[in-house]
């Protein structure tokens, strides 16, 4: 919200960090400040059972707090509104914002111990596209067809709102749709009487020109910028391109990496650093929202990013370059080859939350028309309503709106398996040692695949 990422990953420089999701509080939005996933301990059964949401005999507890919805950070500050928005028009049923970490690996696993500990709380769950199906399967979230009828479900763009789908119930509801895609400054292609790069080597030629020509006064300045630290982005990354190169992740439930494509992906990624020289040394550390720094500084020509990118890096008081920035679909090996990830953010209710018809109308509220409009305008993300996408003056307020259509139209998702999280994570380290120089390519490879040999199932 505000910040990314990652189909992605959550960007955002405040918040909570890397803290355990049991031990932090809950930032109070006008409400109180309740304690988070039950943290704390008590010999008496009653307390202990009251702080898991539920009385003795088992049955769900009655909860005088406010409803509980964890989410990024939003540095733009349209969270906030929203739910201030929320509290003044409904007093009796008020909802506190609980910060979750920058980086959805660490939201993941965070996710995965209050839930499967039996916490009551967060009562709604902000959760990656990549969630929904491991949750269901565990049983830590709420089938939502009982409350979303066919008429709302209708105001959502189906392939976003299936995402939300597992064995032909509904779990999660789209908060907002993602896309990698590629960033450049217009006034420097402009000065250098260039295009926008529609290939690789395009994008290898124009980089190098112009970082050349750009470090004569800027020893800082890098052609083209992008996340390589050991996180879902670099994953991402890697598939969009072995797309571009023509190749396949997965085939049903099968994963193969060490094909050709995989190899030219791979390659290209690593030569970015140490071949052509366009990207910095430390972009096997590199996270979102360090390239949009860099971006943000001046100190870039191409950014890979997500959708979040775009506002704050015209932000004229974030920003060094406001009104410099523009968007444009990835490139590929020929023109028009280019795939970004699809990625983006749900919402879904907590199984044990003691108030789930309360936590349903927050979440309506949050995905309506004018709410979402409010998000999309504010905070830089990209609704999957129909109505709010297409929304006349939406679209003049956020240029970036123009070119999504296009960005999207060539959009391919990440494996669609049940674990895909466990899947993910065997092949960041692999990735990362290759881009931290520390293993070859070949040899990344082949430890990508056999490392997702044992993690994926039918």
């Amino acid at each position: 919200m505000g910040s990314e990422t990652e189909g992605n990953e959550i960007i955002s420089d405040g918040g909570i960090g890397r803290r355990k999701f049991l031990g932090f509080g809950v930032a109070a939005v006008g409400g109180a400040v309740l304690a988070a996933c039950g943290s704390g301990t008590s010999s008496s059964t009653t307390t202990a059972a009251a702080a898991a949401g539920t009385t003795t005999s088992g049955a769900p507890a009655r909860q005088t707090g406010p409803i509980v919805i964890a989410g990024p950070q939003d540095n733009s500050g349209t969270t906030t509104i929203l739910i201030n928005q929320w509290n003044n028009a409904n007093p009796d049923t008020p909802v506190t914002f609980q910060t979750i970490p920058p980086v959805t690996n660490d939201v993941y696993n965070q996710y995965v111990t209050a839930l499967a500990g039996g916490a009551s709380t967060p009562d709604i769950l902000t959760m990656d596209v990549t969630y929904p199906g491991t949750f269901a399967e565990a049983g830590w979230v709420t089938p939502l067809d009982q409350y979303a009828s066919a008429a709302f479900q209708s105001a959502f763009i189906p392939t976003a709102l299936n995402i939300g789908k597992y064995k032909g119930k509904l779990y999660a509801i789209p908060q907002s749709i993602d896309v990698g895609q590629l960033y450049y400054r217009t006034d420097l292609l402009t000065k250098y009487n260039e295009t926008v790069p529609t290939t690789y080597a395009e994008l290898v030629r124009i980089s190098q020109k112009i970082q050349t020509a750009e470090r004569a006064t800027n020893p800082n300045f890098w052609g083209y910028v992008w996340e390589g630290a050991q996180i879902e982005a670099i994953v991402d990354e890697f598939c969009e391109y072995t797309w571009g190169y023509g190749g396949e992740i997965s085939s049903g439930s099968k994963v193969t990496l060490n094909t050709p494509a995989g190899n030219k992906s791979l390659q290209f990624l690593y030569d970015t650093v140490y071949t052509t020289k366009i990207s910095p040394p430390g972009t096997s550390t590199m996270k979102p929202n360090d390239a949009l720094v860099l971006m943000q500084n001046g100190n870039a020509l191409f950014m890979r990013n997500w959708t979040y990118a775009y506002t704050l890096a015209n932000s004229p008081t974030q920003s060094k370059v406001p009104g410099k920035v523009n968007n444009a679909p990835l490139p590929g090996l020929t023109n028009g080859s280019g795939h970004g990830c699809t990625g983006g953010w749900m919402y879904s209710i907590n199984a044990k939350s003691a108030r789930p018809e309360a936590a349903w109308r927050v979440i309506q509220y949050l995905t309506s028309q004018a709410q979402q409009i409010q998000l999309t305008s504010g905070a830089g993300l990209l609704s999957a309503r129909k109505d709010v996408q297409t929304d006349t003056q939406l679209v003049l307020k956020s240029p970036n709106l123009k070119n999504l259509p296009t960005i999207l139209a060539s959009a391919k998702a990440r494996p669609s398996i049940q674990n895909y999280p466990a899947v993910s994570a065997t092949l960041q380290a692999p990735l990362n040692s290759v881009m931290a120089n520390q293993s070859s390519v070949s040899a990344g490879l082949a430890a990508m695949q056999a490392a997702v040999a044992s993690a994926v199932v039918a």
